[in-house]
């Protein structure tokens, strides 16, 4: 059984350095270390394990420092450093991960294997810019005034909800590895239609308002989870100004421009170190008034570029 186990761990220690990032240590000054990529891709404040190839054990962290052609300047951020070892991919959550001591005389040869190496999606937030389409769940609760057959003036209430869609624009800048600023323009829907218990809608039970906005808005985004999903909260606010607009519910001076808060909810699904997917749910409420409440589900999808 010892001898079973013996066999399976060398082989998967096989296994993953037959995996290594390619990328190694051409010399150490301090703590700083000139790395010889080898074709292999990195960023500046992504960090990677130093492998001992002697052993195939963590000796160190570093992070990029600079980035030029095929070469590149690290620090160690800690452990020791030496010419000849090799990079491994980190995750930026995994802070704490132990490295192992080189000095060490007690450490086990049969230590788990150093996990396998992924390469292919970006370590550090970074500024980017990308497109979206909406999905756009609408709701509002109007009171509608109308004056009835001998022009008294009544007041009645409708509910109106509805769909529409939105398409749009973003660019994201990064203030920190955690911290992302987005700003965004997006031509959008906001379709709602319902009933009222009086003809108070153009001498009619059916009330509807049918709106276009050309939407911008800014948002701050907070990064709690970094990987291949790196998942985002946020909140903002933004100004949508009405391009096209008809309604039987509200009059002219109701529906020329809003403003909005926004909070938002997303995952960034990278797809590779240059492109990612944004998906994300933000509910925009609009400030209520003695007459209007309304607001905005959002489900939102796109395609986005690195810079």
């Amino acid at each position: 059984m010892i001898l079973r186990t013996r066999i399976f761990a060398a082989c998967l220690l096989v296994f993953w350095t037959s995996s290594a990032f390619s990328a190694s240590v051409s010399a150490v000054k301090g703590q700083k270390v000139l790395i010889n990529l080898d074709g292999d891709a990195t960023s500046e404040g992504e960090e990677f394990y130093l492998i001992n190839p002697s052993n195939n054990k963590r000796t160190a962290i570093i992070r990029i420092k600079q980035v030029k052609g095929s070469k590149a300047l690290g620090e160690i951020v800690k452990g020791r450093a030496s010419q000849g070892y090799s990079l491994q991919a980190k995750a930026p959550s995994k802070m704490s991960a132990e490295v192992s001591d080189p000095s060490s005389e007690n450490s086990s040869d049969e230590e788990t294997p150093v996990a396998r190496n992924d390469m292919s999606y970006l370590r550090v937030v970074k500024d980017s810019y990308g497109i979206t389409g909406s999905y756009i769940m609408n709701t509002m609760d109007a009171d509608v005034s109308y004056k009835d057959g001998f022009g008294i003036s009544h007041k009645t209430s409708t509910s109106m909800s509805g769909t529409g869609f939105g398409v749009g624009g973003f660019y994201d800048y990064a203030f920190s590895k955690d911290f992302v600023g987005r700003g965004y323009a997006a031509m959008e829907q906001f379709n709602v239609s319902g009933n009222a218990s009086e003809a108070a809608c153009a001498d009619s039970t059916s009330c509807d308002a049918k709106i276009n906005y050309l939407s911008l808005y800014g948002l701050i985004k907070w990064y709690p989870l970094q990987g291949k999903y790196r998942g985002w909260l946020g909140g903002g606010m933004g100004y949508m100004l009405a391009l096209s607009k008809s309604s039987t519910a509200l009059n002219e001076s109701q529906i020329s421009t809003n403003q909005v808060f926004t909070f938002a909810i997303g995952s960034d699904i990278q797809m590779s170190r240059k492109n990612y997917i944004p998906v994300s749910i933000e509910y925009n409420m609009f400030p209520a008034s003695d007459t209007v409440k309304a607001s905005m589900i959002l489900i939102k999808g796109g395609w986005a570029w690195n810079l």
